[in-house]
């Protein structure tokens, strides 16, 4: 999955102590970073790990005997490059490592004191990001999907917080609850925390089937989905996955099976590598999120509603 930002800044000028460096010259940017030319943030939209990369070639800085810039992400990370001289071109590098998606971060001045870019040289500042991914979490597309589920799981605790939604698992069983949070290991994230009326229960992500976001709720268009990667891997997980993506565009009408004896009757309002949305209406009411290889059947003709259970009519089909 390509994932590059460079970015330079080519105009001189000052950084007041605490601001931010604004890059206004974009040479690359391909795959799901985002940046804010107008207050200098950098989004990262996908879980992984990114190396960074950055330098500053000041001039001067007033008030203060050294020169500090640090790239500070809202997820805690701080990557600082300094010199105790204030004429000078220093570095920072290291590695944001985004469990929970999406992680901001900006690269700051953090001297005490105005610092002053060279005006001697074309290219003032320089940032670099490139995401790399871990032996394990790429190699096949079935690990892409627990990757593309992770990251809408994400979403739905935000979007849905306040939801009573269901969990559908492996087997017969289903939770209903709050959606709480994910919990991470050191190498990425591997539970839903649901919170059931006080109860706190973990899921693995491998058992889940399908997610229904509530009674009553309706699709979040700024949900966002991952890119598959640029060479898929060989496997039965890509054919099931890729052949699903393909069998199910967006407003087909479909009855989908998960778990034993589920399912959910409406329209494909969503269709990306990994994960199906299926909706009660074309308006994208009352969405079930669905990853690919969990669809035990797939019936494009809707059969009599009165035949199969559908988890965006009764609850007492929930079973």
């Amino acid at each position: 999955m390509e994932n590059v930002l460079y970015i330079q800044k080519t105009t001189a000028g000052n950084i007041a102590q605490s601001g931010n460096v604004i890059f206004d010259n974009v040479i690359l940017n391909s795959g799901t970073m985002v940046y804010n030319a107008i207050n200098g943030e950098i989004t990262f939209n996908t879980i992984g790990k990114y190396y960074v990369n950055w330098w500053v070639s000041t001039q001067n800085v007033s008030n203060s005997l050294n020169s500090a810039f640090s790239l500070v992400s809202s997820n805690g990370v701080s990557l600082v490059g300094n010199s105790p001289i204030k004429l000078n071109s220093f570095t920072g590098m290291g590695v944001i490592n985004v469990t929970v998606a999406p992680v901001t971060a900006r690269l700051i001045n953090t001297a005490s004191g105005t610092a002053y870019l060279s005006s001697n040289v074309p290219i003032k500042a320089m940032l670099s990001a490139i995401m790399f991914i871990d032996s394990g979490s790429s190699d096949t597309m079935y690990n892409f999907q627990i990757m593309q589920l992770a990251n809408v799981l994400s979403q739905i605790i935000v979007s849905y917080s306040e939801n009573v939604i269901s969990v559908f698992v492996r087997g017969l069983y289903y939770i209903t609850g709050n959606p709480e949070s994910l919990y991470s290991s050191p190498s990425g994230p591997g539970l839903f925390i649901v919170n059931e009326e006080g109860d706190i229960q973990a899921i693995p992500l491998n058992m889940i089937t399908a997610v229904y976001a509530g009674d009553a709720s309706v699709y979040d268009p700024s949900i966002s989905y991952l890119s598959p990667p640029a060479l898929m891997p060989s496997g039965w997980d890509t054919n099931v996955i890729t052949s699903v993506y393909q069998y199910l565009p967006v407003g087909t009408a479909a009855s989908v099976y998960f778990s034993i004896g589920n399912s959910r009757n409406g329209y494909v309002y969503k269709d990306e590598y990994g994960m199906l949305v299926v909706t009660s209406d074309l308006d994208g009411n009352e969405p079930t999120f669905i990853p690919a290889t969990e669809a035990s059947i797939i019936i494009t003709t809707i059969p009599d509603l009165k035949k199969a259970k559908n988890i965006g009519l009764k609850k007492t089909d929930l079973k």
